[in-house]
Parts: C-alpha cells; structure tokens; sequence
C-alpha cells in the first residue's frame, strides 16, 4: 500500500515541478499552462498520506512523508535540462517493442 501511495505522490511532486511557473522563468523555460489546476494535484499529493494516517499505518505513513520530502529536494536540485538527458538514456536502453 505504501508503494502505491508513494508513486502517485511521487508523480505529482515531478508534474507539479515541470508546470512551476517560477521555477520555469528561473530556469529560462518558456512559460506552459499546466492542464490541470495546481490545487487538484496538491489535493492528489497529499490524500494518499492522509489515507496512511487515517488507516493507522504509522510507519507507512513517516514512510511517505519522508519519501516524498526527500524526492522533493531531489527535483529541486537536479536542473530540467538533467531531467531530459536522462530521459534519453533511459529510452534508448529501452527494448523496442
């Protein structure tokens, strides 16, 4: 269960990080309307944690908080232009199928 919570946050902390218009402007990136409104994906980010803590799974639930704070930084710290060289290796290591 944690896995899961984890990967839907994870996703929202990344998609939240590519549509920031002030982390965008800092980065020279022009600017994108993001397709959904930033308040929805909060909304996203943070209920899988709350459902941890409203089911009574502790661990689970300092578990996600961590992971996702740490994976917050993580973005933070990494430049958009990494983001897509990575991307690349990663695709081309891909087996076509």
């Amino acid at each position: 269960m944690v896995v899961v919570t984890l990967a839907i946050s994870l996703a929202c902390v990344a998609w939240l990080a590519r549509f920031d218009p002030k982390r965008r402007r800092s980065f020279g990136l022009p600017p994108r309307a993001a397709p959904v409104p930033a308040w929805a994906v909060w909304v996203l980010l943070i209920s899988p944690g709350v459902g941890l803590a409203l089911a009574g799974e502790a661990a689970g639930f300092v578990l996600w908080l961590s992971a996702v704070c740490v994976f917050g930084w993580c973005v933070v710290w990494v430049p958009p232009h990494t983001y897509r060289r990575v991307l690349e290796r990663v695709r081309a290591r891909l087996p076509c199928t």
